[in-house]
């Protein structure tokens, strides 16, 4: 009876804890570094994209070092502008790590910013550490819906950013500069005469050309990390694979892809019960991530990546 529990233990247990030993190690590399993700971002790391909530009333400071009066003007000011049929988010990190305006883009369809039959959103994402074009943080990125191109084309846009928040900005006063900015595009929104007038007046306006993506000096890192978690598993699996098949007598081949076929659906499972969870996070949103959340802040817009940076 001792023999046969022996044998049953290395034939049938000793591979199961082995294959749920590298299941686990995969598990526990991608929990770790979704939890020492900062929320904010850094230099070397892209922050988790936010959900705008009813409560934010569509202004969100990931850092925690805005003053609250001024966050205040800003949920104010979206207030007006959502109770007349727009919305205008505004977003603050600290840094990242790839492409700033990619990354705003992200955000704006990530939370569905604008309503879905007009597509009237726009977003803008500051950077607060990390240096604009002209040397001056924070970076801005701004975002506008897919709908709204008429009366916010992107020459306009650039011509707000460079008028309004670009010298604030280099003054120290970029507060000031975001909110000028914030109501000459309530403004264009509410009269499309805005944007005609002012092409009109500029005939000729100078070609803006939109920042490539700029490279991610950690993504050859990244892909490094993401091939060894991949070798360790394949590894993992011919390894257990070869115990199990020796110890059954059985083809190798044939115990390989059967236990390949076990892990696909303790992954699949997992994957099910995971998505339900973060299925349902997004209800009650502000901006709808593009599926109109539940309450008076649906949205569901999108942006084609309209826009620029500064």
């Amino acid at each position: 009876m001792v023999r046969l529990s022996k044998i049953y233990i290395t034939k049938y247990i000793l591979p199961l804890a082995l294959l749920a030993l590298v299941l686990f190690g995969l598990l526990a590399a991608c929990a770790v570094q979704q939890n020492t993700q900062n929320p904010a971002g850094t230099s070397t790391q892209d922050p988790p994209i936010p959900i705008l909530t009813e409560a934010t009333h569509g202004i969100l400071d990931t850092t925690g070092t805005v003053p609250q009066g001024y966050i205040a003007q800003l949920q104010a000011r979206s207030d007006e502008v959502q109770a007349h049929g727009y919305q205008i988010a505004v977003v603050l990190f600290n840094d990242l790590a790839s492409d700033p305006h990619q990354f705003a883009t992200d955000v704006f369809n990530k939370n569905g910013i604008g309503f879905k039959d007009t597509n009237n959103g726009v977003l803008f994402v500051l950077y607060l550490q990390k240096a604009g074009k002209d040397g001056h943080a924070p970076w801005l990125s701004y975002i506008t819906g897919g709908g709204i191109s008429a009366a916010l084309p992107d020459t306009l846009m650039d011509d707000y950013a460079q008028t309004a928040f670009v010298p604030a900005r280099a003054q120290g006063q970029w507060q000031n500069g975001l909110l000028a900015f914030y109501d000459k595009v309530y403004t264009a929104e509410q009269d499309p005469n805005v944007a005609r007038e002012w092409q009109t007046t500029h005939p000729k306006p100078t070609t803006t050309t939109q920042a490539n993506p700029a490279s991610d000096p950690y993504s050859g890192l990244k892909t490094v990390s993401i091939l060894i978690l991949v070798f360790i598993a394949i590894v993992g699996w011919l390894v257990v694979s070869a115990i199990v098949a020796s110890r059954r007598r059985e083809n190798f081949f044939y115990t390989a892809f059967r236990l390949l076929g076990r892990l696909l659906i303790v992954l699949f499972i997992i994957m099910r019960i995971t998505g339900g969870g973060s299925g349902r996070r997004g209800s009650g949103s502000w901006g709808g991530g593009g599926g109109g959340g539940s309450g008076s802040w649906g949205g569901g817009g999108s942006s084609p990546s309209s826009g620029g940076d500064v």
